[in-house]
């Protein structure tokens, strides 16, 4: 007696698909890229001193308008995940043309204005210090010596260098990716140079606001449109389904 077994073919479970969640990452991105030059505009239009005055007339200004340097140590913790987090999106939305170039750009920027709280940390040291009542010539010193520490020296060159030349390097970008015109991404290149200028060499600060990061900002904002507008097959691969 024999007896046949028969076997039916089996197909794998599969799991349900995961959530497409590429219009809503485009959405959060393009909210970083425009947002964090948008906030360091306002923190530079509000700065109770100006970058080219000697410690003591910034100590003695910042004394005088505790509330702006409050707004302006508020405003530079909130800017910095923003000015992070844009600098990798723009990147991020320029890899598929650009892959080289957008990798270069992107992290350059990143590295620049990651040590961008060496250079704003300062502004928090002398708001504490004038509000605990200290004399403005203590404070004054106190600020100094932070800067001339050698990690300050450091985060001052190393985020001045980094932010200009990764900015450059992000206008060519987006240029190079398609995201924006050219006028665009020249005047992002332009931008942070005149905001050098507008700081130091020629302090003023209506130029800076307007032309320096101001321009920036207008220039995000138009890669950030050009991120809302992409199409969700270009900015990423949907979600992989995997059998169980």
């Amino acid at each position: 007696m024999s007896t046949t077994l028969s076997t039916q073919p089996t197909t794998p479970a599969v799991s349900r698909p995961p959530r497409d969640l590429r219009r809503t990452t485009r959405i959060l991105a393009a909210v970083a890229i425009v947002l964090g030059p948008v906030l360091v505009t306002v923190l530079r239009a509000i700065l109770p001193y100006w970058t080219n005055e000697d410690p003591a007339t910034s100590i003695e200004k910042i004394a005088a308008s505790p509330g702006a340097i409050s707004a302006v140590n508020w405003i530079s913790v909130i800017s910095y995940p923003f000015l992070l987090a844009g600098a990798l999106a723009v990147g991020y939305a320029a890899r598929r043309r650009t892959p080289l170039l957008a990798l270069v750009s992107s992290l350059v920027l990143f590295g620049g204005l990651g040590l961008a709280s060496m250079v704003g940390g300062s502004d928090l040291v002398a708001e504490v210090m004038t509000r605990g009542g200290y004399d403005n010539a203590v404070t004054a010193d106190v600020t100094l010596r932070y800067m001339e520490h050698p990690a300050g020296l450091f985060g001052l060159l190393g985020f001045v260098l980094g932010h200009i030349v990764g900015m450059i390097l992000v206008g060519i970008t987006a240029v190079r990716a398609r995201l924006v015109p050219v006028w665009v991404g020249a005047a992002i290149i332009v931008a942070q140079p005149v905001h050098v200028i507008a700081s130091v060499i020629v302090p003023n600060r209506a130029l800076d606001v307007v032309a320096g990061w101001g321009l920036t900002a207008v220039g995000f904002a138009f890669i950030a449109l050009a991120v809302l507008r992409m199409d969700d097959d270009e900015w990423d691969a949907p979600p992989a389904v995997s059998p169980r």
